[in-house]
This record gives structure tokens, C-alpha cells and sequence, in this order.
């Protein structure tokens, strides 16, 4: 038997990722629903074309306790 080759997946985050689409339909069974402050950030996100880091600090920032 050959031996086991390290992955060429290096540096890859586990697990997968849902999109936003499939996200919102899971989230409305649970009945959580998006607010227009959220649909906001989401629009800016978008248009800006922010990395993810800049979402999560956009995120953060709005729901940090001043």
C-alpha cells in the first residue's frame, strides 16, 4: 500500500458553506427573520465588495455595546 500524501487542502476551513439564499430559507423555518437593518448591511456588503473579514467587523460594530 502506497503511503498517504498530505492534502492539498491546506489552509481550508472544515465542514462547508451554505450561500445566503439557502441560509435565509433555513433560517425562515426557524423563524428567524432578516430585519431592514440587516438586509442594509447585507446590500452595502454586497456593493462594496467587502472580504469577510470586513463583514464580520461591519457585523460586529453595529451590535458592540458603545
Amino acid at each position: 500500500m502506497a503511503p498517504k500524501t498530505p492534502s492539498s487542502k491546506k489552509g481550508k476551513a472544515s465542514g462547508f458553506v451554505i450561500g445566503s439564499a439557502r441560509f435565509r430559507k433555513i433560517s425562515a423555518v426557524e423563524g428567524i427573520h432578516y430585519s431592514p437593518d440587516m438586509k442594509g448591511r447585507v446590500a452595502i456588503s454586497k456593493s462594496k465588495a467587502l472580504t469577510p473579514e470586513e463583514r464580520r467587523k461591519t457585523i460586529i460594530k453595529a451590535y458592540r455595546k458603545a
